[in-house]
C-alpha cells in the first residue's frame, strides 16, 4: 500500500474533491508520481491511470459539449475541446482543487518545481479522474466533471473563453477592466536553427501572468495568452461573493 506523507491528509483533498474513496489506494497511486515511485523501489504509479483518466475525460467532454452547443458546426466543437481538455485548463482546474499539494514527488522533480509544472498537474487531474472511474464507474465521474466543466462551458457560451484567438480574447478582457495592455516577451530561444523553441513571458503591468514555449514566436504568445487569460478568469471567479 502506498502511503501519503504525513504532512497531508487524503481526506482532506477528498473533501475537495466532493467524494469520498471506497478504495484509498487508488487515490493514494493517482497522486504518486513516477519520479517518487522510481525513489522508493518501485511502488505503484499513476502514469497508466493518467493514460485511463484522459480517454474518460475526452469522452465525458465530447459529450458535455454535443449536449450544450447541438448545433455548432464539427469543427467548432473540436476547437471547444480542445480548449477544454489543454493542459492550461486542465492544470488550473488542478490548482483550483489543490491536487498539486497532494502529490508525491522524488526528491528531485521537488526541487526542480515540479509541484508547479503545469503538465504535471494536468496529468494528475487526469489520474483522479481514472480513480474514481476505477472506484465508482463512469456517471460518478460524469456527477464528479459536470460542475467543475460547467463554467467554463459557461464561459464558452458567452464568447469569454480563449477558443478562437487567445490573445484577442486577452486584450479584449483587459480593455474591459481598463487595465494595462499585456506585454509579450522572448525570454529564450533553445534548439537549433531550423527546429527552433521559444520562450516567451507575458506581463501585465507589473505581473507576470503567464509564460509558454512553441516552434515559433507567435505560437508561444498563443499559448501564453490563454494561460494568462485562463488565470484572470479563475481569480475573478473566485472573488468573495462572485460566483
Amino acid at each position: 500500500m502506498v502511503t501519503l506523507s504525513a504532512s497531508v491528509d487524503p481526506c482532506a483533498l477528498e473533501e475537495r474533491l466532493g467524494y469520498r474513496f471506497r478504495d484509498k489506494d487508488l487515490l493514494q497511486r493517482a497522486l504518486t508520481h513516477t519520479s517518487f515511485a522510481y525513489e522508493s523501489g518501485g511502488s505503484p504509479h499513476n502514469e497508466s491511470m493518467e493514460f485511463l483518466g484522459d480517454s474518460i475525460l475526452g469522452f465525458l467532454v465530447t459529450d458535455f459539449i454535443f449536449r450544450e452547443f447541438p448545433d455548432f458546426t464539427e469543427g467548432r466543437k473540436s476547437k471547444i475541446k480542445a480548449y477544454l481538455v489543454s493542459s492550461t485548463t486542465l492544470s488550473m482546474l488542478a490548482l483550483q482543487l489543490d491536487i498539486p499539494k497532494y502529490l508525491r514527488l522524488g526528491k528531485g522533480e521537488e526541487k526542480t518545481g515540479g509541484r508547479k509544472k503545469k503538465a504535471l498537474s494536468a496529468n494528475a487531474f487526469e489520474a483522479v479522474i481514472a480513480a474514481i472511474y476505477l472506484d465508482s464507474g463512469i456517471e460518478e465521474v460524469r456527477r464528479f466533471l459536470a460542475p467543475i466543466f460547467h463554467p467554463l462551458i459557461r464561459e464558452v457560451g458567452e464568447g469569454r473563453a480563449a477558443i478562437e484567438d487567445p490573445k484577442t480574447a486577452l486584450q479584449e478582457y483587459l480593455q474591459a477592466r481598463n487595465l494595462e495592455a499585456a506585454q509579450y516577451s522572448v525570454t529564450a530561444e533553445t534548439g537549433p536553427e531550423h527546429r527552433k523553441t521559444f520562450h516567451v513571458e507575458l506581463r501585465v503591468g507589473a505581473r507576470t501572468l503567464g509564460s509558454a514555449t512553441g516552434p515559433t514566436k507567435k505560437n508561444a504568445e498563443l499559448l501564453a495568452a490563454q494561460t494568462a487569460l485562463a488565470k484572470l478568469l479563475l481569480e475573478e471567479h473566485e472573488k468573495p461573493g462572485e460566483n
